[in-house]
């Protein structure tokens, strides 16, 4: 084969896969979403990496263990206890906003920060981070769809060092008290039919199968309704389009003319993540019962469904 042959090849080559990856952005932004811009791809927070933005501040919401062993170029580190109230009385709800401040300027985050969140892969432990910046009137805050992995799968630039930035001026300013709900709301609303509680947990711990750690009792809330968090995603932990998502929700009587949705898992955080997805969605009636099944199953006078 001639060289003229060779560089026509090579030419073709490049044409195809340049193709190939132009499909798959444009792909990933037209979804269907009402609210895309929650997300952002591993490309375009590369893009904007290089661009050196100050205000650019990325979150790595894994243990500190995986943190050292490979995170974003100037990602600082935040796990569960950081953004939990560590004197709840149950684990895992959101943190005292004072605490938070304190513990968000340490990350070098200030008020007008432009924040990315990401963890693993499929964003379970982001989304809840998301919800409690959001909770606390950060509106500025992303979520790196595909997590660490997928960073990782397009050979972007990693660092190993741990990253001490200088102290952010980050404070709670704002509290959107209506993104919450608790016990006894929902229990005035059991029969509420405007009034949905969609559990996230997995089908074994919905029909009192498993209990859960630190949970006194196990079963599910009553007329509740069961759709595990991780079906809105794809294998390689993308979210799905917003006809599949819609649908999957649609399908459970999960529709938009409800009053309130109010949405639980164990600890509150994988309620998060399906709060996150149905916001892409466009919903507006969402409330996360923070408190979640562990406050539930800890409150003797609440009733509860087996099986």
């Amino acid at each position: 084969m001639n060289n003229d042959k060779i560089l026509i090849l090579i030419f073709i080559s490049i044409i195809i896969i340049s193709t190939s990856l132009s499909f798959s952005a444009v792909a990933a932004e037209e979804r269907g979403f009402e609210n895309p811009d929650l997300l952002i791809s591993a490309s375009e927070l590369n893009k904007r990496l290089k661009n050196e933005n100050n205000k650019l501040k990325i979150i790595d919401v894994r243990n500190s263990a995986r943190y050292l062993l490979g995170h974003l170029p100037g990602a600082v580190n935040m796990w569960g206890s950081d953004f939990s109230d560590p004197e709840g009385w149950v684990e895992g709800l959101i943190a005292d906003p004072k605490a938070f401040s304190v513990t968000v300027q340490k990350k070098g985050i200030n008020n007008d920060s432009k924040i990315i969140v990401y963890d693993e892969n499929n964003s379970v432990w982001a989304a809840r981070l998301w919800w409690v910046f959001r909770v606390y009137g950060h509106q500025n805050i992303k979520v790196l769809e595909g997590g660490y992995d997928n960073w990782k799968d397009n050979d972007f630039e990693t660092n190993i060092l741990p990253n001490y930035p200088d102290k952010g001026n980050f404070l709670v300013q704002d509290v959107i008290n209506e993104w919450i709900v608790n016990s006894d709301t929902i229990a005035e609303n059991l029969d509420n039919e405007k009034f949905i509680v969609l559990d996230t947990r997995t089908e074994a711990e919905y029909l009192g199968q498993k209990k859960g750690s630190s949970a006194p009792r196990k079963g599910r809330i009553p007329n509740s309704i069961h759709l595990e968090w991780n079906r809105v995603l794809k294998e390689n932990y993308n979210f799905k389009s917003a006809s599949e998502i819609k649908q999957i929700y649609q399908e459970k009587g999960i529709t938009k003319d409800k009053e309130v949705i109010a949405l639980i898992s164990h600890t509150g955080v994988r309620a998060a993540h399906s709060f996150f997805a149905l916001k892409l969605l466009g919903y507006d009636n969402l409330k996360l019962f923070d408190e979640s099944w562990l406050g539930w199953s800890n409150r003797s006078d609440l009733p509860i469904e087996l099986k």
